[in-house]
């Protein structure tokens, strides 16, 4: 501790030293002081002051005024143009102040560091002189060009020089008292404004200045289609693409590139019209080109293929197409067909399932414009390839080619020039089913056709049934009517009412089985639909079943009809009937006119060589019920009957031999029936026509038995029947019996 005291000593040198660098240098501070303003009376103001310095620190002398004594807001700094004389500045105001109006002002210096005020003087102006404009650099522009303005008093100060054009302000880029460099509005909204130049409250107004108007001297090229980019060669137009409009008649069109001299536009897929007038707004003005643009007119050079089929795809190649594909229509004739692909150059179309011609013309609508091709495009015809050839009615059949209408319904498929329903099938098939007929010749000719082509096979079809329908158009109408068909003098003949259901008047017709044709002729008596017709082979006899029975005769070759004996028994209708030996055998039937029909079982014998009539056996077998409408026929001089009755029919059949003048049962018949027909042909019996069933039966009178024979095609009763020439016939007649009538004729070949 012997060397405390030089410790203490050295630490208080030390904080001595640091003491004495902490005291700052007094700096010299400027004055300045603000003296009082002189109004000049000739609306000038000049503002003084006085400054003292003590280095030659100070940087810049002015003045500063404002209305508000605190010097918060509007204030104006002068720095420029300021009058020194022996410490004492000035700066003359002549503009930017108002009559009337006090302002406070102060004068500052300004050093390196700091600025500094003079206390605050006002005074009260007389006014100020306005901002003169005497030119401009160019009476015409362009919205965004660099003009200049020439005259005098511009500048109280920068940020007090306001530029507008009819109140839209400009951009000021130089300033000067007598010279101001600024530019046009962007949002400039009239193309004659007023240039104004304000100082403060007072303006100088200049009303010369234009907007250059657009000017449009050509369009490049002078033809286009929609979506193309064309060229609007001119003068002043603007240089920005959103000052600039182009407009396609009313449809603005998106714009590309502009600068003063052109514009590139894309002409717009709104279009409406293949012709318009083209217009330009710019620099805040409209114009539009003296020559109607018109756009190109779509061009076909040629397609392929030629010829094609459904949904195959077409190319049409030309000129001036568009590149989208809903603003091109294809037709083939008048049928709009699907477009899928497109560009200027071609189109690739569909043909279309709803041709209405194998041959059309193709038209192309594009550009609001219409162009047709002048060759027809050609549809591929249907082939047919193969056919089964031996068939039978109502067989499901393929018929196999090439070329058919996919949409099965547009394909018309005949048999025999019949129409017939398809019900599966494509391009390469068709299935259908082999109608009813009528088949005149047992064979068939099949025919497809789509539109207007008709392919035919080569070959004819086989019907191979044995019951053919042989006509569908029978004259009159059969259904319970005089019963039945005979047949006299190799000639088939039959007694019934027109086809005219409003003629009721009962007709012979006579049958040309070369033709299936009928040939009508008048009955010289009334008689009752009830009535009977039967044959000898040589003559007609006819029953009336009227109340006088009357009997008469009609022979085919002398076209004669004579009244014979009338029938001895009492009225009835639907009496049974055949001949044998040429004599004719009458009986059985009811009498329907009582409320309570009468059956009957007596019979009678006609003689046409005596023109008599004698008793025969009675048929007794259940007698008590009405047995009317029965089937018959004569084997070797036997007469058969059987089937008949009011309700549900009766089965049993039987004989009658004149010989033995006795009825004798034979085999029944497979079930109760009736509105049944019977016929003899080569030896045998045959009924036809089974009610509600497709069938035939036939009668072997040698062993007494029933056979089921060939189907007829179709349900029928209440119709007729004969055999000619070794062929059987049935027609008319219908089902349900009564309610429905065919018009139909089959034909059986054994």
């Amino acid at each position: 501790m012997k060397n405390w005291h030089l410790y203490i000593l050295i630490f208080l040198t030390l904080a001595s030293c640091r003491k004495e660098e902490e005291i700052p240098v007094p700096v010299p501070i400027p004055e300045v002081n603000t003296l009082e303003a002189v109004i000049l009376g000739n609306h000038e103001a000049v503002l003084y002051g006085d400054y003292k310095t003590h280095d030659d620190n100070t940087v810049q002398l002015g003045f500063e005024y404002a209305v508000d004594s605190l010097f918060m807001t509007d204030v104006i700094t002068f720095t420029h143009n300021i009058i020194i004389h022996d410490n004492i500045f000035s700066y003359r105001i002549d503009s930017g102040i108002e009559i009337g109006t006090r302002y406070y002002y102060r004068a500052f210096i300004q050093t390196s560091t700091n600025t500094y005020f003079g206390y605050t003087e006002n005074f009260v102006s007389d006014g100020s002189i306005p901002p003169r404009i005497d030119s401009i650099s160019n009476d015409y522009g362009h919205i965004g060009d660099i003009i200049e303005i020439y005259g005098d008093n511009f500048i109280v100060a920068p940020f007090f020089t306001r530029v507008d054009f009819s109140y839209v302000e400009a951009e000021v880029i130089l300033l000067r008292d007598t010279l101001i460099r600024c530019k046009v509005p962007l949002n400039i909204n009239s193309s004659n404004p007023d240039i104004r130049v304000k100082v403060t409250i007072n303006a100088g107004i200049y009303s010369s200045f234009k907007l250059f108007a657009p000017v449009i001297n050509t369009i490049e090229p002078s033809e286009a289609i929609i979506g193309d980019t064309i060229t609007i060669l001119g003068d002043h137009f603007d240089i920005s693409n959103d000052k600039n409009e182009v407009y396609f008649g009313n449809i603005q069109a998106n714009i590309l590139e502009s600068n003063r001299n052109s514009i590139k536009a894309v002409i717009p897929i709104e279009i409406e019209s293949p012709s318009f007038i083209v217009k330009v707004k710019a620099q805040l003005q409209e114009v539009s080109y003296d020559q109607e643009f018109t756009l190109s007119a779509p061009e076909i050079i040629s397609f392929s293929p030629s010829k094609a089929t459904f949904r195959d795809e077409i190319t049409i190649n030309g000129n001036n197409f568009d590149y989208e594909l809903s603003r091109n229509k294809v037709f083939f004739g008048n049928i709009e067909s699907t477009i899928v692909y497109a560009d200027r150059h071609k189109l690739v179309a569909v043909v279309p399932d709803d041709l209405e011609s194998a041959s059309e013309q193709i038209n192309v609508e594009a550009q609001f414009q219409e162009v047709t091709f002048n060759e027809n495009f050609e549809l591929i015809p249907p082939e047919i390839n193969f056919v089964p050839q031996d068939i039978f009615v109502n067989q499901d059949i393929e018929i196999q080619g090439s070329w058919f209408h996919p949409i099965m319904n547009k394909n018309t498929v005949t048999i025999e020039d019949i129409d017939v329903t398809i019900f599966s099938g494509s391009t390469g098939s068709l299935n259908t089913t082999i109608p009813w007929g009528p088949f005149p010749r047992r064979k068939a000719i099949v025919k497809v056709q789509v539109l207007d082509l008709i392919a035919e096979y080569e070959i004819d079809l086989n019907i191979m049934d044995k019951w053919i329908m042989v006509s569908d158009e029978l004259p009159f109408r059969y259904s319970r009517h005089v019963n039945n068909a005979v047949v006299a003098n190799n000639t088939a003949y039959i007694i019934s009412y027109p086809k005219d259901i409003f003629n009721d008047q009962l007709y012979l017709w006579e049958f040309n089985p070369d033709d299936y044709s009928w040939q009508q002729s008048s009955i010289p008596f009334s008689m009752k639909g009830t009535g009977i017709a039967t044959s000898n082979g040589d003559k007609i006899f006819v029953y009336s079943a009227r109340s006088e029975n009357g009997f008469w005769e009609y022979d085919p070759i002398y076209q004669q009809w004579t009244q014979l004996s009338p029938f001895p028994g009492e009225r009835r209708d639907w009496p049974t009937h055949f001949s044998i030996n040429g004599n004719i055998y009458l009986g059985m039937g009811a009498d329907f006119e009582p409320y309570t029909a009468i059956p009957y079982g007596d019979f009678y014998k006609y003689s046409p060589t005596t023109n008599n009539w004698s008793a025969i056996a009675e048929f007794t077998y259940h007698n008590y019920f009405v047995r009317t409408e029965t089937a018959t026929f004569v084997l070797n001089d036997i007469g058969y009957v059987g089937n008949g009755a009011s309700n549900t029919g009766m089965k049993d059949f039987w004989s009658y031999d004149p010989n033995m003048d006795e009825w004798i049962r034979m085999a029944d018949f497979p079930y109760a029936e009736h509105y049944t027909t019977g016929f003899a042909l080569d030896g045998f019996g045959y009924i036809g026509g089974v009610g509600t069933r497709y069938e035939s039966w036939r009668y072997d009178p040698g062993s007494n038995t029933w056979e089921q024979s060939y189907d007829i095609g179709k349900p029928r009763g209440g119709h007729f029947s004969f055999s000619l020439n070794g062929k059987a016939y049935i027609g008319g007649g219908g089902f349900p019996v009564g309610s429905f009538t065919s018009y139909e004729l089959f034909e059986f070949m054994p």
